[in-house]
C-alpha cells in the first residue's frame, strides 16, 4: 500500500511496512533540542488539527454496542446493553467535567509549543475548522480544507508544513495523502463520491489537483504526525513526505506484539476506565463506528463515499461467538474487534505507555481520561512528545 494507493482501506489486523517501537514515556524527557524541529528538519509550519472528539457519544460507543446488543440473544444482550448504559453515562460525566485542553489543542498548548521551539516554527490550529462529525464525508472534507490551506501557502524547496492531529483528525490525513498523490483517476473517483461540493475550498482543491501532475507538488513538503488515530483509510507515502503515529499501548500481550487486546468480548468496564491496555478508544473506532447524521441526504452520500473509501478491505474472519449475531455489518464490525489491530501499516508507529505525570482530571490520572484516548493533547505530555518525535525523525533522516 506505501506507493498508489487510490484510497484503499487498511485491512485488519495490519501489517506495519516499518517495524514499530515501542517507548515507556514520562512527562519530563530528557533535556532536548526542541529548536532542531526547524534547524535540522526545515518545519516552518505546525498546523494542529483536533480530532472527533465532541457530545455524550463521539464515536457512538453506546450506540454501536446497543445496536449490538439488540441482536444478541437474551443473556449477551443485556449484559451488552447494561455495558452500553454505564459507558453512556460515565462518557456524559467525564465530558462535562474535562479540562479544556484533554482532547483538543487550547492556546496554551500553541504558546508552549512555539516557546519549546523558540518561536520557530510558527504554531497553529487548523482555520476554519472542520466539522469534527463522525462520518465519510466529515473527513473527506477535513482532507480538502487541509489541501486548500496548504495550496495557498508559499513554500520553498526545503520547508515542511507538520500536520499534527489528534484522533479522526489523522483519518482526514490519510485522505490527504491519497489526494496529494493526485492518481488521476481515482481523484476523479473521489469527487465523483463526495457529490463535486459546490463550496469554495472544494472548488479550489479540485482545480489545484486537475492542473497539477502526480504526486502534486506539495507533497514532498507535508509530514504528519498523529495521536490516537484509529486504523481506517489507507495512506500513501507519495502524497506525504513523512508519517509518523503515536499511540497508546500498554504491553499486556508481551512486549513484542504489535496488537492490543480484542475488544470483542467487551473488556470490563474497570479496565476501559484505568486505560488497562492502552487507549481503548483508538482501537474501537475503526470502520464499522460512523454516525451519520440521520437524514435521506447525508446518509445516501456517505453510502456512495463508502463504497470509494471502503474498497480494499477485506473481510474478517468470523468466530464462533461472533457468528450469533445476525446482522452482517454488526457480525463483521465484531469480527475486526477481535483483531486487536493497533497500528496502522505504513508511516512510523510509535507505541507509548505513558508513565504516570500525576495530574488529576474528573477523579482520574490524565493518562486514564476518556478511556486513554484524552492524554494525546494535553500540554502536560507535549514536552515528552515532542522530544520522542524529534528522535524518531532524527533517525528516520539518517536511513
Amino acid at each position: 500500500m506505501p506507493q498508489f494507493n487510490q484510497f484503499r482501506h487498511q485491512s485488519y489486523p495490519t501489517t506495519p511496512a516499518i517495524a514499530p517501537t515501542r517507548h515507556v514515556l514520562n512527562v519530563n524527557p530528557e533535556p532536548t533540542d526542541f529548536a532542531r524541529l526547524h534547524t535540522r528538519h526545515g518545519v516552518r509550519k505546525v498546523i494542529l488539527v483536533p480530532g472527533t472528539f465532541a457530545g455524550d457519544d463521539p464515536f457512538n460507543i453506546s450506540g454501536t454496542l446497543n445496536s449490538i446488543a439488540g441482536r444478541l440473544p437474551a443473556g449477551g444482550g443485556i449484559l451488552v446493553h447494561q455495558l452500553a448504559e454505564r459507558i453512556s453515562v460515565m462518557t456524559q460525566d467525564s465530558f462535562r467535567s474535562l479540562a479544556e485542553d484533554v482532547g483538543n489543542y487550547t492556546p496554551e498548548f500553541t504558546h508552549r509549543f512555539e516557546t519549546l521551539t523558540g518561536g520557530d516554527p510558527q504554531v497553529e490550529v487548523l482555520d476554519p475548522a472542520w466539522s469534527g462529525q463522525n462520518h465519510h464525508f466529515a473527513r473527506a472534507d477535513l482532507a480538502i480544507r487541509l489541501l486548500d490551506h496548504l495550496d495557498r501557502l508559499d513554500l520553498f524547496h526545503n520547508e515542511t508544513i507538520l500536520l499534527w492531529g489528534h484522533s479522526h483528525a489523522g483519518s482526514g490525513f490519510a485522505l490527504l495523502s491519497n489526494l496529494l498523490a493526485n492518481d488521476p483517476e481515482s481523484i476523479e473517483v473521489f469527487f465523483e463520491a463526495c457529490g463535486h461540493p459546490q463550496e469554495s475550498h472544494w472548488e479550489r482543491a479540485y482545480r489545484t489537483l486537475k492542473s497539477n501532475p502526480s504526486p502534486h507538488p506539495i507533497s514532498r513538503h507535508v509530514a504528519a504526525v498523529t495521536f490516537g488515530t484509529p486504523v481506517r483509510y489507507g495512506w500513501d507515502t507519495n502524497g506525504l513526505s513523512a508519517i509518523y503515529h503515536v499511540l497508546f499501548d500498554r504491553a499486556t500481550q508481551g512486549g513484542d506484539s504489535i496488537t492490543t487486546k480484542p475488544l470483542f468480548p467487551a473488556h470490563p468496564i474497570g479496565e476501559m476506565l484505568s486505560a488497562a491496555h492502552g487507549d481503548w478508544v483508538q482501537a474501537f473506532a475503526i470502520a464499522g463506528t460512523d454516525v451519520v447524521p440521520p437524514a435521506p441526504g447525508p446518509i445516501d452520500r456517505d453510502k456512495k463515499i463508502a463504497q470509494v473509501l471502503l474498497n480494499g478491505l477485506a473481510p474478517a474472519p468470523e468466530t464462533v461467538d461472533v457468528r450469533l449475531i445476525p446482522v452482517k455489518q454488526l457480525r463483521q464490525l465484531c469480527a475486526r474487534w477481535k483483531q486487536g489491530t493497533r497500528c496502522h501499516t505504513d508511516g512510523h508507529n510509535i507505541l507509548v505507555d505513558y508513565q504516570p505525570s500525576g495530574r488529576i482530571v474528573a477523579d482520574r490520572p490524565v493518562e486514564q481520561s476518556v478511556f486513554g484516548h484524552g492524554v494525546a493533547t494535553t500540554v502536560d505530555w507535549l514536552p515528552a512528545h515532542l522530544a520522542l518525535l524529534l528522535k524518531r525523525m532524527d533517525i528516520a533522516a539518517t536511513i
